[in-house]
């Protein structure tokens, strides 16, 4: 929810607008080309008023990618974010046989990228549900799902995403092959869950998938580094053959495999904390004194940047306008950005409701080729042209635009933008608006 937040600041600017407007050529009229002041004309001295709120927590499930890890940041505080899942039966009625011998039980995930540093260790954990998930059930990112009170499983490892890992696999023929799996995370479980499952074989728990569910709720996957430790965003590929439990076990002398998948019609979604206690962006939030700087976006639901146009409509106080382009251009602050700690390759900027929450709906333009967003040369850029000349004719409350992070519910990626106040003008957000005039 946006706080409350005072608009003396809005005032400020108020004064220093309608100053300025007492000439025409504070609106472009010096750009006419004749005297009834008719043809195209361009403006970018828009008053533009920003500054950093929370996000609030969004649908989480079925994202692009599961994320697992920690990192602690000096600019953004601690982040923590883990993954809930399911896992399936591959066919019903199981029975996995007599004389069984049990191997090993080892739950697989497939690493597709990272954020930090992959030299730093990893303490990673796998639990078992205590609370039903479910593919037709609404998951939000700050919401937790009940947990057994130990991990089932636990490693310490480095991530390395273009490592092969070789499994001796059993063949169904008999026998076994060497495979080499390439970025594979494997954790190994323990035998006690191992054992129980075994058990369960030839029996109800294991005739389908919804029995099962049941008796094996699902998977909570988490990681954290040592403490002080700068730390490490690991993203999982979901829904691959590689992602689940695989138990590794032997009927007399043949070894087999039997595979609970993450993948098919499972319900799975993402979890995030966020401590910004100590950390710079602390004192900014939703704080709009004109001695902030910089402000703060970061993805997983943690923060975004509040753009507001107090005097959009001063552009038609006296005369009709159409709107040829209008765009939005917003600065990462230099050297903000590092290799391990990169600035989002693309943003979002859409209205918000009077709830703080972000109405996709509203933007006209997002799905124009023109809307961008993208990140170039530390900009980022965004066409709005039918959201500006829908507001010129709206007698409706405007709430400001919000910037938000690609990928906003599979990773933690954050950017440091120059503020409306920032010290040099060049950063500082710009609209620009070319307009024709209308008689």
């Amino acid at each position: 929810m946006i706080k409350n937040v005072g608009f003396g600041l809005l005032a400020l600017f108020g004064a220093l607008f309608l100053g300025a407007c007492n000439d025409e050529g504070s609106l472009g009229l010096d750009l006419l080309p004749n005297a009834d002041g008719i043809g195209v004309h361009k403006q970018d001295t828009f008053t533009v008023v920003t500054y950093t709120v929370d996000e609030d927590s969004v649908q989480s499930q079925f994202p692009s990618r599961h994320i697992m890890g920690e990192v602690n940041d000096p600019i953004f505080g601690n982040a923590k974010a883990g993954s809930y899942m399911q896992l399936l039966l591959a066919t019903e009625n199981i029975n996995l046989g007599t004389n069984i011998t049990i191997d090993s039980l080892v739950f697989s995930m497939v690493i597709d990228s990272y954020m930090g540093d992959t030299t730093q260790e990893l303490n990673v954990r796998v639990y078992e549900l205590n609370e039903s998930l479910s593919p037709d059930s609404t998951y939000f990112t700050s919401r937790k799902l009940a947990v057994k009170p130990a991990p089932i499983g636990s490693a310490t490892l480095t991530i390395r995403p273009n490592t092969r890992t070789e499994i001796n696999e059993p063949l169904s023929s008999g026998g076994d092959t060497v495979i080499a799996y390439q970025s594979l995370l494997r954790v190994r479980l323990d035998n006690a869950l191992a054992q129980r499952i075994v058990s369960a074989s030839g029996t109800a728990d294991l005739a389908n998938n919804a029995n099962w569910l049941n008796f094996f709720k699902g998977i909570y996957l988490e990681a954290s580094v040592a403490s002080g430790q700068p730390g490490i965003m690991v993203n999982l590929t979901p829904r691959t053959s590689l992602n689940g439990m695989f138990l590794y076990y032997k009927n007399d002398t043949i070894r087999r495999r039997f595979d609970m998948a993450a993948r098919g019609n499972i319900g799975f979604y993402n979890f995030f904390d966020f401590d910004y206690t100590g950390a710079t962006v602390a004192s900014a939030i939703g704080n709009t004194s004109p001695l902030i700087e910089e402000n703060y976006v970061q993805a997983g639901t943690g923060l975004k940047m509040r753009i507001d146009i107090p005097y959009l409509k001063e552009l038609v106080k006296n005369f009709d306008v159409a709107i040829n382009k209008a765009e939005i251009e917003v600065s990462v602050i230099p050297a903000s950005a590092t290799t391990e700690r990169p600035a989002p390759t693309r943003m979002f900027l859409l209205p918000a409701d009077s709830l703080n929450a972000n109405q996709i709906s509203g933007m006209d333009d997002i799905n124009e080729l023109y809307y961008d967003g993208n990140l170039k040369s530390e900009k980022y850029r965004f066409g709005i042209t039918r959201y500006v000349q829908r507001q010129l004719r709206s007698s409706q409350p405007d709430y400001g635009l919000r910037l938000i992070p690609i990928n906003t519910v599979s990773t933690v990626n954050r950017a440091v933008i120059a503020s409306s106040n920032h010290p040099n003008p060049l950063l500082r957000p710009k609209l620009i608006i070319t307009f024709t005039k209308l008689k």
